[in-house]
């Protein structure tokens, strides 16, 4: 991974311009990266959700819990997202199977334990994650380093999950909405009570259906836009944009003096 091979225009931003620029990299890299989160989010659903061999899942009569269990295990899946974000922007893109090679370290050295339970509450987990998973630091180093990146950034990471939490709800009713109001119905509609409520079996599958296509939709966008968040924020207290603009003038030095050799 070399830094001079970085994907991205390497400059200070605000905080929400480097937002946007963590929505363009889903945008670039859309394809590969959906590959493979769709690889790993489709069977976890599967085995949470959908009967297996004729056999109903574990949560079926209490479906609320296979949501939380979804919602619990979010934080491995944005570890393999980053994944995915941290290789990609040096135009490395991992396949699905160098990310299957890579899930030791994601799942033992990326401090996921932690990620699961004391970390899991805290909303400004997708602009810490780079800092856990990417650094490696541990104990008191790695306290202080988050605290020292998180200056003049947290408030803004805090709302961005805020306001990812509202949109993936709001998508999700929506989607459930959309797919309802495509079947006829003979009784008065009530999209909130049967969203809500509803316990008939197609109930169940749309709401399955609309909570995958909301999740979907916004974990990718909230992992990429707290990873360009920490990008930014180390870039403005290391000066990334410098230390980048010194490395290419090297190699083009280098490019110019071995020309001057070979001319000889």
């Amino acid at each position: 991974m070399q830094f001079e091979q970085i994907q991205a225009v390497v400059r200070p931003r605000n905080p929400w311009e480097s937002i946007d620029l963590g929505f363009s990299m889903v945008q670039k890299w859309w394809k590969p990266l959906y590959k493979i989160w769709f690889a790993f989010v489709l069977p976890l659903f599967l085995i949470i959700y959908l009967p297996i061999f004729g056999i109903y899942t574990f949560f079926y009569d209490s479906l609320w819990v296979a949501a939380f269990m979804i919602w619990w295990l979010k934080p491995f899946l944005d570890r393999i997202l980053l994944h995915f974000l941290s290789h990609a922007l040096f135009g490395e893109q991992p396949t699905f199977w160098q990310t299957i090679k890579a899930l030791p370290r994601l799942l033992f050295k990326t401090r996921l334990f932690l990620g699961l339970t004391f970390w899991r509450f805290d909303l400004a987990r997708s602009f810490n994650l780079p800092i856990w998973q990417l650094e490696g630091l541990r104990g008191k180093i790695c306290a202080q380093r988050t605290r020292l990146l998180q200056k003049e950034t947290r408030n803004q990471a805090v709302w961005f999950t805020i306001i990812c939490i509202h949109f993936q709800a709001i998508l999700s009713l929506s989607f459930f909405g959309l797919i309802y109001l495509m079947i006829p119905t003979t009784y008065e509609f009530d999209l909130f009570y049967v969203f809500f409520r509803e316990t008939a079996w197609w109930a169940e599958v749309f709401r399955i259906f609309s909570s995958l296509f909301a999740l979907s939709i916004i974990e990718p966008l909230y992992i990429a836009g707290g990873f360009a968040l920490y990008l930014n924020r180390r870039t403005q207290i290391e000066g990334w944009d410098i230390e980048l603009v010194f490395r290419r003038i090297a190699i083009q030095l280098q490019q110019k003096n071995e020309m001057g050799m070979g001319n000889r």
